[in-house]
């Protein structure tokens, strides 16, 4: 096992003892005619997320990089609800083009968003680039979720009461933005450096 892959389930084993693992939901509210989007739902948190919104009666979209693995998603949403109302579309938060394309073609297909789940990200990757050129952690976690929720604010608006969901980590608190460094050019970075402060922006952009 590789050093990050032992970094990650040592995160993992930590989250489940501190936090006892899985928490169930005690709403009933039923969300019927409402538009949902899901970043990242393809597997996972995501997917959950999805299936459990499709129960209550809403119409959700699966934004997705890879449309293989969301379609696969949806098969597995469908035979646990079939009466599921998915939608797949292809998504990459890496890349600004890709989050300008999604919002202009979800404007065609919706008058309106009620809820928007910004659920995707990376984790402890090796050191790379988006596709704008900025750390992929930061560019990916926050930068792309930032300029999607900007993107449908449009339709937010739209909605009666709207809302935004950003899912964050405990990580954030050992974040610092490093904004003379952004990218954490010339050897500062790490994964888990990187990952902190990501988390951080996400916590700063949702409280903003």
């Amino acid at each position: 096992m590789g050093q990050l892959a032992q970094i990650r389930h040592a995160l993992k084993d930590l989250y489940l003892n501190i936090f006892g693992g899985r928490r169930r939901c005690e709403s009933t509210r039923r969300l019927d005619g409402k538009v949902v989007v899901v970043t990242g739902a393809n597997t996972g948190l995501g997917k959950v997320t999805a299936l459990q919104l499709s129960l209550r009666g809403a119409k959700v979209y699966i934004a997705c990089r890879d449309l293989g693995k969301a379609d696969i998603a949806v098969k597995e949403i469908l035979a646990d609800n079939p009466s599921a109302n998915i939608v797949t579309i292809k998504l990459d938060l890496s890349s600004f083009k890709s989050i300008r394309e999604f919002a202009d073609d979800l404007a065609i297909r919706e008058p309106h968003v009620d809820i928007l789940v910004n659920n995707a990200g990376v984790f402890m990757c090796p050191e790379w680039k988006t596709a704008d050129g900025f750390e992929m952690q930061f560019g990916t976690n926050h930068l792309g979720s930032f300029l999607l929720t900007l993107s449908l604010m449009p339709l937010l608006k739209k909605s009666v009461a709207a809302r935004v969901v950003n899912l964050a980590s405990s990580a954030h608190m050992t974040g610092q933005i490093n904004f003379d460094n952004i990218n954490l050019n010339n050897g500062a970075y790490s994964p888990m450096k990187a990952y902190a402060q990501s988390k951080l922006a996400n916590i700063l952009f949702t409280r903003e």
